[in-house]
């Protein structure tokens, strides 16, 4: 007779001589639907390797392909983005607003380090009849278009740290913000109007988002111990980088079709 199929996480799978691993007191909650993804319904929040998932999810790629709702529930479940780390957002969101102007024009001067990242602002943005430069060397950091773009940046930025996270709106925000830069426009008067959508590479989106987890997770740490405990910036930290891949994968979506 075959050897029955043990759980690889089962602790007595492991060797004889290691510690036996005591079992969580943690109960299951029940799946919630997917129009509460600010609370979690994971089973995986004790983190605990050495045991077997209580139940396995299943997830349907078709559905969250097509609905946002259904897509941003499974990413706030698996990343496992809650009401705690929308409320630590909040508290650091003030001290955190101050680096924005400053974070944007470094990510503007980033941009221009590289002349594939510099060329997307030779074309005219949405929104944007201003003059345009010629030649990329006449295009600088005070250019016209770029100052307008910043502002548009710095209002992400601030809806980042400011988001209801618990309204849908503003995933649906988030999202438009994806399909903005692929080339085709979300915003039905911008198509009226025949104004023209950026159409930036994912590579350099993808990078962009790193550089600007690093900024943002640098501007965290730096808060005051009297304004904000070190065990809540760790909170802040990790709260920002689920934000960030939500709206990476809010990027990616769009650019893959996945």
């Amino acid at each position: 007779m075959s050897e029955p199929l043990v759980c690889p996480f089962n602790p007595e799978k492991s060797s004889k001589s290691s510690s036996p691993v005591p079992s969580s007191s943690h109960s299951p909650t029940a799946t919630e639907s997917s129009q509460t993804p600010l609370h979690s319904s994971s089973s995986h929040t004790d983190y605990d390797t050495h045991k077997c998932p209580i139940f396995t999810q299943e997830v349907d790629p078709l559905l969250i392909k097509n609905s946002l709702e259904d897509r941003i529930a499974y990413l706030t479940d698996f990343l496992n983005f809650g009401s705690r780390d929308a409320e630590i957002i909040s508290k650091i969101a003030p001290a955190v607003n101050e680096a924005i102007p400053t974070m944007v024009d470094g990510m503007y001067a980033k941009l221009f380090e590289f002349d594939i990242t510099k060329k997307v602002f030779m074309n005219r943005n949405q929104g944007f009849d201003g003059p345009l430069p010629h030649t990329l060397e006449e295009l600088h950091l005070d250019s016209a278009q770029i100052v307008f773009r910043k502002v548009f940046m710095k209002a992400w930025a601030r809806r980042v740290l400011t988001a209801d996270y618990s309204n849908g709106k503003t995933w649906a925000y988030m999202d438009k913000v994806g399909v903005m830069h692929t080339g085709a426009s979300p915003f039905k008067h911008q198509r009226t109007m025949g104004i023209a959508p950026l159409n930036v590479p994912y590579r350099d989106i993808a990078l962009m988002l790193g550089w600007i987890q690093t900024v943002l997770h640098s501007a965290i740490l730096s808060i005051p111990e009297s304004v904000c405990p070190a065990s809540e910036k760790i909170e802040a930290v990790a709260a920002i980088n689920k934000v960030l891949w939500i709206q990476n994968d809010l990027f990616s979506r769009h650019y893959i079709g996945d």
